[in-house]
């Protein structure tokens, strides 16, 4: 955990986060730094601070009792973990991981009951906060539920881009991590396969040494129909 009170202010800056922390709250902010494919937290853990991503990307995924997983969504900036566990007392219910290089903003959840749960405008940010995730927690159902396999990884991938979307993150999709894609998505791995290889055939993606690439971006977003998990 990093120390850096003036990277703290910069982020504390560009985020507004002086419009929704107290100064007390502010003085307490560490900075947390996480790496490709590293949990901050996972199901069943206690959490005693409240995290908000202020730089990178990451992914949330639910655990069910057969032991597959289920992909919720993608959060980047400024994502709030550990909201619901700070209101409720109860435990993590889902994996958070970071996509890429993560930095988060770690703030003690001691100081928060302390300083900020009378405040306002601390208030009117976890309701937004917590709006958001149910919003999304029900379109991941949908599409997860209600979609095939081709619009769901159409989401997927638009989700996991950059703004242009021609070049996802490639990392996300090598060869050996489709069987875990594929559980995410609630499918197959040869099914996950098939889809893939289709595709490629129309000219909307290119698989390459375990990479993919998006080809036509535009088909992609009509295939993905305006839902993304996020």
């Amino acid at each position: 955990m990093e120390q850096n009170h003036s990277r703290i202010a910069k982020y504390v800056k560009s985020h507004r986060l002086d419009a929704i922390f107290g100064e007390e709250t502010i003085k307490d902010m560490k900075l947390l730094s996480c790496g490709k494919g590293e949990a901050i937290c996972a199901a069943g853990d206690r959490l005693d601070h409240l995290y908000l991503l202020v730089k990178g990307k990451i992914k949330v995924y639910t655990l069910l009792p057969n032991g597959k997983s289920v992909l919720l969504r993608f959060n980047e900036p400024l994502a709030i973990i550990g909201d619901m566990e700070l209101m409720t007392g109860y435990p993590v219910r889902c994996t958070v991981e970071s996509v890429g290089e993560s930095l988060f903003i770690a703030i003690k959840a001691d100081v928060l009951r302390e300083w900020a749960f009378d405040d306002p405008r601390f208030l009117t940010y976890i309701i937004k906060g917590l709006s958001h995730k149910l919003y999304t927690a029900s379109n991941a159902s949908s599409l997860n539920l209600l979609y095939p396999v081709e619009n769901r990884l159409a989401s997927y991938l638009l989700s996991i881009s950059p703004e242009a979307c021609i070049q996802p993150a490639l990392e996300e999709m090598r060869t050996e991590k489709l069987t875990d894609l594929a559980e995410l998505l609630g499918t197959s791995y040869r099914h996950l396969n098939r889809v893939i290889t289709k595709l490629e055939k129309e000219g909307v993606i290119t698989r390459k040494r375990g990479i993919i690439v998006i080809r036509d971006a535009h088909r992609m977003k009509e295939l993905a129909s305006g839902n993304l998990y996020q």
